[in-house]
């Protein structure tokens, strides 16, 4: 055997038993914090979240960290004081300094762990079988060599520095398609709004990414690809993933330059697209460099800096009169089409207006060629395309006085003492009358009694 042959072999062993983790290791988020991969690329452990931090597998080996799998993502983040623990018995636990624990993955009994070049997170039992890793539970990424199977999904994030669960999901459906939908909506082509798939049987396909970008779809029939292949070089690294947005995006990061991820594929959709991107009672309208956020009349942003959240009413409605409200029209906007009532055959739009106005329990109103939907609020999945003839009424309440008399507040209070001495006088007057009423039958009664009476 040669000396560089063993050199090599030392040193591949040697790094190899370095990225092994065994039952008693411990992490904090400020000293020892993660235990890297074999070349450092990819790192398990705390990183910074908030004001606090959180579990999972990021890229370590650029200047910018890249979560690409978080544990327990919906969990608030943890303060500097917080352990990781392996523990003798298999077990790996988060605990707080308040002492309460959580487990980070759903195994036990383990006798080792690993953190791979590939980005997966590996546990092993005693015979050194794989019984967890983190390739086999994604949240919003997909690394290469990892496939996405069947029923898998990537939900996207809250944003780039809040990796809880987002509002947008992509699934590979049993039917072969990999589809785009609203989280928390039916996987139906109502809610969906971008897929690809193989229409061959078998129908189970996976989703895979190799190592040099090519993106595909494959099942016992074939593949479908969906981007090519990048550049093979080893300086290159490439991740899936699910963004805040809506938008399916690969991802390309050149090692030797050290420089930004490149977008090197995503759906050619509208930047609209994605359903629910500007929260309730908003449209969302694209301007062909990136989509803007609008409330519907009537409404505010709930928060400005958080455009996303949605829009609520900016008023209070007080009376559904059709004397105090009037209908703003709103051109080639449109919402997702629940109506309370039967869609109603009106030639235009002033009947359609004239509609919602006499009906209290109508708020906004849709008039396309000849049909007038009533609808109420919450209002989602609003959009504005120049294409669509679509008009959106909505009904707003105005200043416009009623036909009533109105008192004002200090003479609604005169109004209010004067009823309260009248109201004391006759209650008064009727105690009197009670107490002379008995006083003469009592008298009455006395005189009528026959002598001899007690």
């Amino acid at each position: 055997m040669t000396p560089i042959f063993l050199f090599s072999l030392l040193s591949a062993i040697f790094t190899v038993g370095q990225s092994i983790v065994k039952p008693g290791s411990i992490l904090t988020p400020t000293t020892n914090s993660s235990w890297p991969s074999p070349s450092g690329l990819y790192a398990f452990g705390f990183y910074k979240q908030g004001n606090g931090f959180a579990v999972g597998v990021f890229l370590a080996r650029i200047s910018r960290k890249t979560v690409v799998w978080t544990a327990n993502r919906d969990n608030p983040p943890v303060s500097a004081e917080a352990t990781l623990s392996f523990t003798s018995d298999g077990r790996l636990v988060l605990q707080s300094a308040q002492g309460a624990e959580t487990s980070v993955a759903n195994f036990s009994s383990a006798s080792s762990a690993s953190m791979l070049d590939t980005g997966n997170f590996v546990v092993y039992n005693s015979t050194n079988s794989t019984i967890w890793e983190s390739f086999q539970n994604p949240t919003d990424t997909l690394l290469p060599t990892q496939r996405l199977f069947y029923d898998d999904v990537l939900d996207s994030s809250v944003s780039e520095s809040n990796q809880s669960t987002g509002r947008f999901r992509a699934i590979m459906q049993q039917d072969g398609y990999l589809a785009l939908y609203p989280l928390g909506t039916p996987y139906s082509i109502e809610y969906g709004y971008w897929s690809m798939g193989i229409n061959a049987p078998p129908l189970n396909a996976t989703l895979n990414l190799d190592d040099d970008g090519h993106l595909y779809l494959a099942n016992g029939s074939g593949i479908v690809t969906i981007s090519e292949a990048g550049n093979s070089t080893k300086g290159s690294i490439y991740r899936l993933r699910m963004d805040d947005d809506g938008f399916l995006r690969l991802y390309s990061y050149d090692l030797d330059q050290n420089g930004n991820w490149s977008i090197i594929w995503s759906p050619a959709i509208d930047k609209c697209e994605p359903k629910g991107l500007c929260g309730l009672n908003a449209f969302c309208e694209d301007d062909g460099k990136d989509f803007h956020c609008t409330c519907l009349p009537g409404f505010a942003f709930i928060d400005e800096s958080k455009r996303s959240l949605g829009c609520e009413r900016n008023f209070t409605t007080e009376s559904c009169k059709e004397g105090i409200n009037t209908m703003k029209e709103v051109p080639n906007t449109m919402w997702e089409n629940v109506t309370y009532s039967l869609p109603l055959l009106l030639p235009t739009k002033e009947e359609c207006r004239n509609a919602c106005l006499q009906d209290c329990n109508c708020e906004a109103a849709l008039f396309k060629d000849g049909a007038c939907s009533k609808q109420r609020p919450p209002l989602r999945f609003g959009r504005r395309q120049q294409t669509d003839s679509n008009i959106a009424l909505i009904k707003l309440h105005t200043s416009t006085p009623s036909t009533d008399k109105i008192v004002p507040k200090e003479r609604k209070k005169e109004v209010r003492v004067d009823i309260l001495i009248i109201s004391i006088s006759l209650v008064g007057f009727a105690f009197i009358v009670l107490a002379i009423s008995g006083i003469a039958i009592y008298r009455s009664r006395l005189c009528g009694k026959p002598k001899g009476a007690s």
